[in-house]
This record gives structure tokens, C-alpha cells and sequence, in this order.
């Protein structure tokens, strides 16, 4: 599956050297406030790709399309949300089908933000208990459904376990604009 991703050339290096890539929990933004949606996350790639290897916790994420295309990001729009003239690396690369995970970026915020996430105007519930919410959640992965609240143009995320050097197709530098 051809996919994105963009990391720190930090954690680039560390790909070319060990020959792979895994989600370093230090540097991972949710600062704890956002824990317990990643870990949902987590127990769903288990359940839906299979379990990870012994060293990995947490996912590396990248992207599956922007804003409805499937075509490499436009880094005048994706060099943003860092420190300014930290270097970056854009990678295309080519991850088994098998074991990425799917979901809808949009939807994903109702996640990190405890919502409740319906697919239909329809199906909204004023007070859902824990469990009606979190079996909504599931719903982040329908990344091909078009509906009254989740329209196109879609972006879609994609997780999986580790990123090996040999899925990698290419490597573009570039530095972050602030």
C-alpha cells in the first residue's frame, strides 16, 4: 500500500542505521492527555492487523490520502506544526496491505476528543453510555462511506507496527517553516 509519512530526520536516521522505524513513546504529542484514545487505537490494530512485535507500543502513523487525492503530500502545506528549521523527511513508502490500519482523520478528533462518533445525523444519541460510545468509535475505520455528517474531500491516516528501510521508495528532505 503506497502511503506518507513524515519524520524528523532524527528518527529518519535512526531507519537508515537499524534498518527500522517504531513510535518512540518520548516523543509521541499527547502528553498523556490523549492516552487512552491511542491506546483504544492500539487495542483495535490488534484486534483488526494482528499484534505488534515486543519492542513497539504505540503505532507509526502516516497518511493513505489528503483532502480526497492519493498523491504525495504538498509539503508547502505540510512543513507546519513544529519548530522552525527543524529538519523533516517526507517518505513514500510501500507497507504491506495486510498490515496497515485504516481510519478517518476527521473522525479520528471525535476519538481524541471522548465523543460520541455516528455516521449519520440520524444516528446521534444525546447521552450514549461507555460502551455505545466507544462501539461508535469503530466507525473511524469506514474510510470509504460518504453521509450526511462525513463527507468528501477525505483524509485518510494510516497505522502500522514498525516501517522497515526496505519499504522505503523515497526520501525527500525538507525543513519545518514554524
Amino acid at each position: 500500500m503506497l502511503l506518507w509519512t513524515i519524520q524528523h530526520k532524527a528518527a529518519y536516521d535512526i531507519l537508515l542505521e537499524t534498518g527500522r522505524l517504531i513510535a518512540d513513546e518520548k516523543y509521541l504529542l499527547f502528553d498523556g492527555q490523549f492516552r487512552s484514545s491511542y491506546d483504544w487505537l492500539v487495542e483495535q490494530m490488534k484486534k483488526r492487523i494482528g499484534m505488534p512485535p515486543d519492542d513497539v507500543k504505540y503505532p507509526v502513523w502516516a497518511w493513505y490520502q489528503w483532502e480526497g487525492a492519493r498523491k504525495r503530500l504538498d509539503m508547502r502545506t505540510h512543513r507546519y506544526g513544529g519548530e522552525m528549521g527543524t529538519p523533516i523527511v517526507l517518505l513514500s513508502i510501500d507497507v504491506p496491505d495486510n498490515m496497515v490500519l485504516l481510519s478517518d482523520f476527521d473522525m479520528w478528533h471525535v476519538i481524541l476528543n471522548d465523543g460520541y462518533l455516528p455516521l449519520y445525523v440520524k444516528d446521534d444519541i444525546e447521552d450514549p453510555s461507555e460502551d455505545e460510545k466507544l462501539k461508535s468509535w469503530e466507525n473511524v475505520f469506514c474510510v470509504d462511506i460518504e453521509t450526511d455528517w462525513w463527507n468528501a474531500p477525505k483524509s485518510t491516516q494510516a497505522t502500522f507496527w514498525e516501517l522497515k528501510k526496505e519499504w522505503v521508495l523515497k526520501a525527500e528532505h525538507f525543513v519545518l517553516a514554524g
